[in-house]
């Protein structure tokens, strides 16, 4: 007697909750991430066979134009929060929280201090348009120490109340024409706040010393 085959029929996969998921995973992941903000000014930094490499989070970067100007950038909102309102306090900036809340957002910034109320009013596209002179560094008018000085201090004390994990790393980003003064003024700005361990950002090269393999 011959064997009853069953009739097969093509199996039918309901999509519908994978391709819900797939679109709640995107809007998720659309909403939460957060932009780059756009660098202060275009450093085109020199090529170094260092291979370090720094953490994504928790640096304060200075970065040297190559006309010398100093800008300063830091991670973190309540960082930026805490330095902005010790700041205002300490040098009488005379800043609204409106214009606080405006600091702690904003990227990296290089105008005098007697400056920084005007520069936080003007529209993001403007700021980035503006001619600014920098952040003073040299002897005769130092504001950069302060401003560094005092955001690892910020950065402290959010550390403290476990609003970050680590202390800050600092970065100092400057451009393969920028005079060697400037960047001195820089490095001598942070021995004399006691910051005797930083980076110099570089373009990584390949190393002549080692052959092909690795080895």
């Amino acid at each position: 007697m011959p064997k009853h085959k069953p009739k097969r029929g093509s199996p039918l996969v309901d999509m519908t909750a994978m391709t819900d998921v797939a679109f709640l995973l995107l809007t998720f992941f659309m909403l939460t991430a957060k932009a780059k903000p756009q660098e202060s000014v275009v450093v085109d930094t020199p090529s170094s066979i260092s291979e370090t490499k720094l953490p994504d989070a928790g640096t304060l970067t200075i970065l040297v134009s190559k006309e010398g100007q100093v800008f300063l950038d830091m991670a973190g909102q309540h960082t930026r929060k805490a330095l902005i309102d010790d700041m205002n306090s300490q040098y009488q900036l005379g800043l609204n929280e409106e214009e606080k809340l405006k600091f702690s957002i904003a990227g990296g910034f290089g105008v005098e201090r007697t400056k920084l109320k005007g520069w936080l009013n003007l529209p993001p596209s403007e700021r980035s348009q503006l001619k600014v002179d920098g952040i003073p560094s040299d002897t005769s008018n130092n504001e950069l120490g302060p401003w560094v000085h005092n955001a690892r201090l910020a950065q402290f004390k959010m550390k403290q109340e476990g609003k970050v994990n680590d202390d800050y790393v600092i970065v100092v980003k400057a451009d393969k024409d920028t005079p060697y003064p400037a960047v001195q003024n820089v490095i001598n700005t942070l021995t004399d706040i006691n910051v005797n361990k930083f980076n110099l950002i570089t373009n990584s090269e390949a190393d002549p010393n080692k052959k092909p393999g690795g080895k």
